[in-house]
């Protein structure tokens, strides 16, 4: 306390004007005054508006805070995410993403029964000899519908579903590259043996 008071009065000396040596009581006692209250007011204002504290990792911070001074979760009611994060984990898990879903599974079937009848549909453009139309509904089809059928494969569990998506890949190919020679016959045959995989794959799915 006594070193506190002899700052104030040192504070006061620098304040006063340098042309004056002497100093009345009233205008020392005014200038302490005055001091006192700027120290005042910043200790208030320290304890009211200090700056916020953190922690890394736990450590450190304001243990007077949600999840600070500690572990994150150490001092909250409920399960979070992870050690390092102060959000929760999701409480229905039915909310959580679940691979091969109903819905997922009904919508990829959806899919793949669009591709399906174009697929089909390119007999017509066979015996038409229209080469450029087979060509490219089958190319169409190739990158979407070879994932769709993959999906659907894993999805089912079923080791001789992947294998009848194979076969039929195999199958489309063939068709494709006849069509692109222009041989008709063979094209309407190999047609003929990609619908047959193309309907025992469904089967399995």
């Amino acid at each position: 306390m006594a070193r506190f008071t002899a700052l104030l009065i040192a504070s006061a000396s620098a304040l006063a004007p340098q042309h004056s040596k002497v100093q009345t009581r009233r205008e020392l006692g005014s200038a302490l005054v005055g001091i006192a209250g700027a120290f005042g007011a910043q200790a208030a204002n320290a304890a009211a508006g200090e700056s916020p504290k953190f922690s890394f990792f736990g450590i450190g911070g304001n243990g007077g805070t949600y999840s600070e001074g500690a572990m994150y979760g150490s001092d909250q009611k409920d399960a979070v995410y992870s050690p390092y994060s102060v959000y929760g984990k999701l409480g229905d898990p039915k909310a959580v993403y679940k691979k091969y879903n109903d819905k997922e599974v009904a919508f990829k079937k959806a899919m793949f029964a669009d591709s399906s009848k174009r697929v089909a549909k390119t007999k017509q453009y066979i015996e038409k000899k229209s080469w450029e139309d087979v060509r490219s509904e089958l190319e169409r089809q190739v990158y979407n519908m070879r994932g769709t059928m993959n999906y659907l494969a894993a999805a089912s569990g079923k080791p001789e579903a992947t294998a009848a998506a194979k076969k039929f890949y195999q199958d489309m190919e063939e068709v494709n590259l006849l069509s692109k020679r222009k041989k008709q016959a063979a094209a309407l045959d190999a047609y003929a043996t990609m619908m047959s995989s193309l309907e025992a794959y469904t089967k399995l799915i």
